[in-house]
């Protein structure tokens, strides 16, 4: 999901559960937030109705909207408390027996001023799923992967046997000159000398990198995966790195992404890098 850049997150612990609320700037002689934001994700109850019921119970409900995303449906309910002082608007997405959501209020003259950063909220908000990932597929060099729609293709290079291709993250962040901040994905496939191992081409790679520090390494598959940070004098990065080889072919995905927004982007490497075939794996289903 998409939210304003002025507005703040923070994910809170209540009881056995964790919470992730999106609050908008202070407002009124109070400095309060005007609205906030809950993000809903748990089991199902009967219908989602039933479920609405939890966040919508002594309120009147104005409007009620289907809504429909990939791979889920659900519903929209607009309401208002009995003594019309506070708003609420709550998404709800039913996906087998879990639902997931959007749940904002806030006081009437608030919410009316953040409606359109609320709407906008809601109309980005969709789950996550690989299996509805574009697939990115080149048989020529012998793999498939598959990569969110919301990444966008911006370099390809080939020659000599080697093939790079990069890809554009949604804006993760905003800087404090106003610029977007996005992370990057850069495939890289290198014929590597006979009888290499992912241990040596691991190695080999390592080799050719430049200021950076080795914060992590594990097995991942048949290969590895590294986390790496880096710093120059304008900024730090963190790069997650996944090697493998496979038929004579050395594969490496390289997510990079600023420091203070890496975490944002960390689990959709892993789950972009969990698509990656190789090989005789691209045959089969």
């Amino acid at each position: 999901m998409r939210y304003p850049a002025s507005w703040k997150t923070e994910q809170v612990k209540q009881g056995e559960g964790w919470y992730r609320y999106f609050t908008a700037p202070p407002a009124g002689p109070e400095r309060k937030p005007a609205v906030s934001v809950l993000l809903i994700a748990g089991p199902m109850a009967s219908t989602l109705d039933a479920q609405a019921q939890q966040y919508l119970a002594g309120l009147t409900v104005s409007e009620t909207r289907d809504e429909e995303r990939p791979g889920a449906r659900g519903r929209t309910w607009s309401a208002i408390a009995a003594d019309g002082k506070t708003r609420h608007r709550l998404l709800l997405l039913q996906e087998e027996n879990r639902a997931y959501g959007l749940h904002a209020q806030g006081g009437a003259e608030g919410f009316e001023a953040q409606e359109p950063s609320i709407a906008e909220m809601m109309r980005s908000f969709a789950l996550e799923r690989w299996a509805l990932y574009t697939e990115e597929r080149n048989d020529t060099f012998r793999y498939s992967l598959r990569v969110p729609p919301t990444w966008t293709s911006t370099r390809t290079f080939s020659g000599g046997g080697t093939l790079l291709k990069q890809f554009t993250s949604p804006p993760f962040g905003m800087d404090t000159g106003g610029q977007t901040v996005h992370a990057s994905l850069t495939i890289t496939v290198e014929n590597v000398p006979a009888g290499s191992n992912a241990d040596a081409f691991h190695k080999a790679t390592q080799a050719k990198l430049e200021n950076f520090q080795l914060l992590n390494h594990t097995p991942w598959k048949d290969g590895y995966v590294d986390l790496l940070r880096t710093e120059t004098p304008m900024a730090e990065s963190r790069s997650k790195r996944f090697y493998r080889v496979v038929e004579g072919r050395g594969y490496t995905l390289a997510f990079e992404a600023r420091a203070d927004v890496y975490p944002r982007v960390s689990r959709w490497c892993d789950m972009i890098a969990a698509t990656l075939k190789a090989g005789a794996e691209m045959e089969k289903k």
